[in-house]
């Protein structure tokens, strides 16, 4: 147990050293932005082409893909109808909710974590499922945030803008190598992309850490504590209870790599969106709080059941 707790304490220390630099206005939520920038375009991108590019195709289990999606679906379709019928909320943001909680914090905090603990299986079924977030989840989402944002689309147009965002560039990319068989091990290319990789979780916690400096004030309200409930405990007994009933699994160890994403805490994609979609993010961010802190506790009880 005090094994699993200093573990993680590495990342823990980095959001509060990223939480205490915003604190004393070191540093801002402009820093913070750039910082996501370099994230979203340059060391993510870089994370995924080099998982798919030396990926081994059948380790990946499509059941924990499906059973994932399916609570990401459920999940996020109860979200909506929450936010829209409860809480009141306008289309746009109830759709920006819908990410927050559908979508973990899988690739700055959950995939190293993930390597720390668990073997390359378990590592294979967490990355196959940032990809299908990557492709899947963020191109639904910004369609429908086109559509209810917009009057004229041209369909031309958005699959063009799908296409070349940076997560979804990566994964054509990625695949390409992986395709003509190139093997970029002790390459440029691979030191590259390796070193660009070691960035995503210290830069992105950090980051993390600034933003939520920024948002302290009444954290806790009905909204954010609804969505961290949402994310942190429903997600987890939903994921269970469609892997039990609909894919036959005897236990949530059969499982592991979809109930481990399933316990992280909110991703920080939906506050870019925010910014995209003229949406306030003080209630979102809010909720990134909470399920960041919180979430400390559910990936440690996570560890210890899924590593006995």
């Amino acid at each position: 147990m005090i094994n699993i707790f200093l573990g993680l304490t590495p990342f823990i220390f980095i959001t509060l050293i990223g939480f205490l630099f915003g604190r004393f206005r070191i540093l801002d939520l402009n820093h913070a932005k750039v910082l996501n920038l370099f994230l979203f375009y340059i060391a993510v991108p870089a994370l995924i082409i080099k998982f798919i590019a030396k990926s081994e195709i059948n380790q990946i289990d499509l059941t924990q893909i499906t059973s994932y999606f399916l609570m990401q679906f459920i999940c996020g379709t109860f979200t909506y109808f929450i936010l829209t019928k409860y809480f009141k909320r306008p289309i746009p943001e109830s759709i920006i909710w819908v990410l927050t909680v559908a979508l973990s914090n899988h690739v700055t905090l959950l995939l190293p974590i993930t390597k720390l603990y668990f073997n390359d299986s378990v590592v294979t079924q967490v990355g196959s499922i940032i990809l299908m977030d990557g492709i899947i989840l963020l191109s639904v989402i910004t369609f429908f945030l086109e559509v209810s944002t917009k009057k004229n689309i041209k369909l031309l147009g958005f699959l063009k803008n799908i296409l070349l965002n940076p997560m979804i560039l990566s994964v054509l990319i990625g695949s390409f190598i992986f395709l003509i068989n190139f093997d970029i091990s002790n390459t440029p290319v691979d030191y590259t992309l390796s070193k660009l990789t070691a960035c995503v979780s210290p830069v992105g916690l950090f980051a993390i850490g600034i933003i939520l400096s920024f948002n302290t004030k009444n954290i806790i309200n009905k909204l954010t504590t609804t969505i961290s409930i949402l994310k942190l405990v429903i997600s987890p007994l939903i994921l269970v209870l469609v892997g039990i009933l609909l894919f036959d699994f005897s236990s949530p160890k059969d499982f592991t790599g979809a109930l481990f994403v399933s316990v992280a805490p909110c991703g920080v994609s939906a506050v870019m969106l925010c910014s995209a979609y003229n949406v306030n993010p003080e209630n979102i961010t809010k909720a990134i709080f909470i399920t960041t802190f919180a979430s400390i506790g559910t990936i440690f009880f996570a560890i210890q059941y899924l590593t006995l």
